[in-house]
């Protein structure tokens, strides 16, 4: 390694010396051993399978345990020259007095005008609160490590569930969503993304047809700062991983140095905890992939688990928590596929799509489902869908935690390009391609092991209410598609469609639905792609709300080959003043 060179290399390229020891480098690796040796030292590593190149942002120091390994190290000096740029003008951003706004008035993060601080977010959550408590409402879940320590420093962990409140209480079966956003305090993306999404779902509600919809029909919980301790030193500019937890010892070298203290939160779960034998996670507290002393030892991984899962009784069966608990007594049985509810846990950076296992190579029981789902969700955001081992080993992580204790379908997302990815890429391409997914996850929940195995519904039009001999009436149109899988990393056949129901105010799988049965405009269904329609009479619906106030929500019920599957849409047509209701699959 010819540091010299790669040095006045970058100073011609105009490279300011600030952290001039942190590297952007590609190490080619021989073979799987050899990836989850270096995967266990170093997160976050990109790989690329099909060259068998890991890339890796890290210091001098983590070249040289890369060549120690044995393997050949080459810098990228033109991505090298990007992060020591973008490192300068963060310090300028840093030494500015101004105060940093986001342009929704919250507190963000210097020289990242789109991402909200803590403070911002909290403040966000207390807003959405405030302005809709028929909506939204705080969930206080415990204190973090360092809040532990002092109780006038640290944070509160909080969580913001979005529903219609009014009617949670009558409706105990409607599934809930989860999701989790930097776990990982360096990563900026993923409390953001989680963060605008809740304000769509709440400020959108009334207005947008798909916002009401999933806020009438799914219990949303966000934990947007799922490590908020040391999410407060990575909004410095630190490359900040884990929790600020130092009761484990110092480590060498400064903070900004890849070698920190705390607890990687993400490897400190209880199921699987530490199963790799060093490959997933490491002993040594300086490693950004430290397990922690024990599984569970951290008060936010405590807090979440508790949260989400609830605690187990005496019969090992976890409840209280915001996922039901329907894992069978052993993991070679798949979970019941009318399990209701979903889990993520949003990350940066790769552009993947993953799901359980993340220890071990073999496929979980409901592999099948949980691929036709990734590959959906793929499909929209165009990232690449595999289990997580494919990746390289993890052990103690919040996906398997949470599908093998409980069953419930889960996901880790890993958005975009860079930890502190730019505003211009975040907004114009990483938030609303992953809004697309998480939204079509969502219309998902009502049973994600079963629908995402059908096709999906959009382009759905209703035409103004027409006179006809049997009254007034409207016609809807609607494009149902099988196709939309992603055809990264091998592929899955679409299927053939072989019908499609419309239903009026009462959604498929509620008592007293009746199915209007639907036909394609060429008469016959025979392919993966169909278009439909049918007249819906609208005489004997009950009058809607004045234009503007409430759309009215049309949903499709298709069926295809295989085993039936369920799609739901929303469109707006607040002139029709009727309340309509098509649910459309």
């Amino acid at each position: 390694m010819k540091k010299a060179l790669l040095a006045s290399a970058l100073a011609l390229a105009g490279v300011p010396s600030l952290h001039a020891e942190e590297w952007v480098v590609e190490a080619r690796y021989p073979d799987r051993a050899a990836l989850a040796r270096v995967a266990a030292r170093f997160q976050h590593v990109a790989v690329d399978p099909e060259r068998r190149v890991l890339r890796v942002d890290t210091d001098d120091a983590g070249i040289r345990r890369l060549e120690a390994e044995g393997l050949a190290v080459s810098v990228d000096v033109a991505a090298t020259a990007q992060v020591r740029a973008f490192q300068a003008n963060l310090q300028d951003a840093l030494r500015s007095t101004a105060p940093q706004i986001t342009a929704g008035g919250y507190p963000g993060i210097p020289g990242f005008p789109c991402y909200r601080t803590v403070e911002g977010t909290y403040q966000t959550m207390d807003d959405l609160a405030s302005s809709r408590p028929d909506l939204a409402e705080i969930h206080e879940i415990g204190p973090t490590w360092q809040k532990t320590q002092d109780p006038a420093q640290g944070y509160g962990m909080r969580a913001l569930r979005v529903t219609r409140l009014d009617t949670a209480a009558a409706a105990p079966d409607r599934p809930r969503m989860v999701l989790f956003g930097s776990i990982h305090a360096r990563e900026y993306t993923p409390a953001e993304l989680l963060t605008r999404l809740a304000e769509w779902l709440v400020n959108g509600y009334g207005s947008d047809p798909r916002a009401t919809w999933l806020v009438d029909h799914v219990d949303f919980r966000f934990v947007l700062q799922a490590n908020p301790d040391g999410r407060k030193k990575a909004e410095g500019g630190i490359r900040w991983r884990k929790n600020t937890n130092t009761v484990d010892g110092a480590c060498p070298g400064t903070p900004s140095d890849f070698m920190q203290p705390g607890i990687d939160l993400n490897r400190n779960f209880p199921f699987h905890w530490n199963t790799t034998g060093g490959e997933g996670s490491s002993d040594w507290t300086c490693d950004e992939t430290f397990h922690g002393p024990s599984a569970g030892s951290e008060p936010e991984t405590r807090n979440l688990v508790t949260y989400v899962a609830g605690t187990p009784g005496v019969d090992g069966i976890y409840s209280g928590g915001a996922l039901p608990d329907r894992r069978a007594d052993d993991l070679a049985t798949p979970a019941p596929d009318d399990y209701a509810g979903l889990f993520f846990d949003i990350h940066s950076y790769s552009r993947l799509v993953l799901w359980s296992w993340g220890d071990v190579a073999s496929p979980a029981p409901d592999d099948v489902p949980l691929r036709t789902l990734g590959r959906r969700l793929a499909w929209f955001n165009s990232y690449r869908p595999q289990t997580a081992y494919e990746l390289y080993a993890t052990d103690g992580t919040t996906d398997d935690t949470f599908y093998g204790l409980l069953g419930a379908p889960s996901y880790t997302i890993e958005l975009g390009t860079s930890f502190f990815e730019s505003c211009s890429s975040f907004t114009a391409s990483t938030y609303p391609l992953n809004l697309a997914a998480l939204t079509y996850a969502a219309r998902s929940a009502q049973a994600p092991y079963r629908l995402p195995g059908g096709p999906d519904a959009y382009d759905i039009t209703a035409t103004a209410p027409q006179e006809g001999a049997g009254g007034l009436f409207t016609t809807v149109s609607a494009t149902i598609d099988d196709t939309r899988l992603s055809r990264a990393n091998g592929s899955q056949s679409p299927r053939t469609v072989l019908g499609a129901n419309a239903y009026v105010d009462t959604a498929p799988w509620e008592p007293g639905a009746v199915a209007i049965p639907l036909t394609t405009t060429d008469g016959q269904f025979d392919g993966t792609k169909e278009n439909v329609r049918a007249d819906i009479p609208l005489d004997r619906l009950a009058p809607g709300p004045p234009p503007g106030l409430r759309s009215g929500r049309q949903f499709l019920r298709t069926r295809r080959a295989g085993r039936g599957v369920r799609r739901r849409t929303g469109i707006e047509r607040p002139h029709l003043r009727r309340r309509l209701r098509v649910l459309n699959r």
